[in-house]
């Protein structure tokens, strides 16, 4: 199977997506541990403004999960164009 540029294009891009995912997922499963370990409740220690600790983290994950939407926003439009006829 032969790919052109585009769907070469695809492929980097969700190979980006599982490796954020991936990162959030590390990112989630640390902040949770140190959330139940703190005893915190979940507003209070999510948010970055009274949790100087782990305000790093919290941006991060905010900002990977933004990333997958774009990236997959991405995903879906090239879909899409592969889906609609030939205007040629």
């Amino acid at each position: 199977m032969e790919m052109n540029a585009s769907d070469r294009d695809l492929v980097e891009v969700m190979k980006r997506y599982f490796a954020v995912k991936a990162e959030v997922e590390d990112v989630k499963s640390r902040l949770e541990a140190a959330r139940r370990e703190s005893g915190e409740e979940i507003s209070t220690f999510y948010n970055p403004r009274t949790n100087p600790n782990h305000a790093a983290d919290i941006i991060r994950s905010h900002a990977l999960r933004q990333e997958m939407v774009r990236l997959m926003d991405w995903a879906e439009t090239w879909g899409r164009r592969r889906l609609m006829p030939d205007e040629a």
